[in-house]
């Protein structure tokens, strides 16, 4: 029988992260014959686990691929129903994990492993600027490990390394508050489990939240719904843009759950009677951590004026950009406004404004979005998008199915269409 694992025989496929779309595309290229490394700074699927406690919006169906689901059910493994809804913790229990463990992809992945620059052999960033000579060198990597640093080589680089570890500042313009940068060890600035695992941080206190997205969103119902069972709980959610609701509903949503956080978070800033006060228009302009008091003084500007608030919590849910320090010293065209690569990412504005700012009808961008000046250097995922909160996973599979089309140079390639056994029938050893 004839089978696909000879198309990258011999190729050097190095994926950074061990992330969701890191492990669909190392999944991609072992499948493909390429020798596979997975670097991974932590745990697999680590920042899944630590919004583990947040439904997805999307059914199961749309959160994984046809080459996982075949790779997993060929190592004996059952998978929930497409149309279940998860948790990102059940997600993560059901499909990654188990998927990182599969012949294709065991003993692939170092954790505790991370990649801290990447470069390109004896090549300076200026070198061989538009010629194509950079293709000539492999990729140098250096690797930090618990048993020192070294050097790893590649062939072509897959950056699925994420945004979640790189927050926004809080700040007004994306500048830190005053004092912000001393008081961060004590702010939030994810979507923590406010009414599980950290209830006793928040439950009873006064809570400062800063966002304008889902996130925030989420953030805002637990802590209403802490606000029921304490009314010693109170909660100023703080919006930037000045608007008539803190999140603007979809028409015609196609996700349900999402049209549902919106329609809980908008009216429970529409009540002036409940524990939770809105304010939209608003801004931080400084911030002091008191550890005697165990709170904060906070500078909110409105456009009526600055006034100090004292808050117990203060929980910043204001978004991530990409962490450009991997491949600074390659040609990486990076988007003025977004951070994302240049080419996806005008690609990506266009394709937001013809969608109404709905991420489920964005859709696939093309490989050639894909490219950078860089041969064989690729950003896939969240970090691809920058600081567009718009990328649903199944962008990033999209992305996969696209980038290897670009490496093999086969246009028609799409292992997520194919049908048969052939796909799983890996070489002995």
């Amino acid at each position: 029988m004839q089978t696909l694992h000879h198309i990258l025989a011999g190729r050097r496929v190095a994926v950074i992260g061990a992330g969701p779309i890191g492990l669909e595309a190392a999944l991609y290229a072992a499948t493909l014959g390429a020798s596979v490394r997975v670097y991974e700074r932590g745990t697999i699927a680590a920042s899944v686990g630590d919004w583990g406690h947040i439904p997805l919006f999307t059914a199961f169906g749309l959160n994984h691929t046809v080459l996982g689901r075949r790779t997993l059910e060929a190592a004996g493994r059952s998978l929930p129903d497409d149309d279940a809804a998860l948790t990102g913790e059940q997600w993560r229990a059901a499909y990654l994990l188990p998927l990182a463990v599969t012949p294709p992809l065991e003993g692939s992945i170092l954790e505790g492993s991370p990649l801290v620059t990447v470069g390109r052999g004896e090549l300076l960033k200026g070198d061989h600027i538009g010629d194509g000579g950079r293709s000539s060198q492999p990729f140098r990597l250096l690797v930090r490990s618990p048993a020192g640093e070294r050097y790893d080589e590649a062939d072509v680089v897959l950056d699925c390394s994420g945004t979640y570890m790189n927050p926004n500042w809080l700040g007004l313009g994306g500048v830190p508050a005053l004092g912000e940068a001393a008081a961060r060890p004590h702010i939030d600035y994810h979507p923590i489990d406010v009414a599980g695992t950290e209830r006793g941080r928040f439950v009873g206190r006064r809570v400062l939240l800063v966002g304008g997205g889902y996130s925030a969103a989420t953030t805002a119902v637990a802590l209403a719904g802490l606000a029921l069972e304490d009314a010693r709980t109170e909660v100023l959610w703080v919006t930037r843009v000045p608007r008539e609701v803190p999140i603007t509903p979809i028409e015609a949503d196609a996700l349900p759950r999402r049209a549902e956080l919106a329609a809980a978070a908008n009216l429970l800033a529409s009540d002036p009677a409940g524990q939770l006060t809105w304010l939209a228009g608003g801004g931080i302009t400084a911030i002091e951590w008191l550890p005697d008091a165990d709170a904060f003084e906070v500078d909110l500007q409105t456009a009526a004026a600055t006034k100090r608030v004292t808050v117990d919590r203060v929980i910043a849910n204001v978004g991530y950009e990409p962490d450009d320090a991997l491949y600074r010293g390659l040609q990486i065209h990076e988007c003025y406004a977004s951070r994302g690569p240049m080419k996806l990412a005008a690609a990506l504005l266009s394709a937001t404004a013809a969608a109404g700012g709905d991420c489920m009808k964005v859709g696939g961008l093309g490989p050639e979005a894909l490219a950078n000046p860089e041969p064989d250097f690729f950003i896939l995922g969240a970090k691809s998008y920058g600081r567009n909160s718009l990328f649903l996973l199944g962008n990033g599979h999209e992305q996969v199915r696209d980038v290897f089309r670009l490496i093999t140079g086969d246009r028609e390639l799409d292992l997520y269409a194919a049908a048969g056994e052939a796909l799983l029938a890996y070489p002995d050893g």
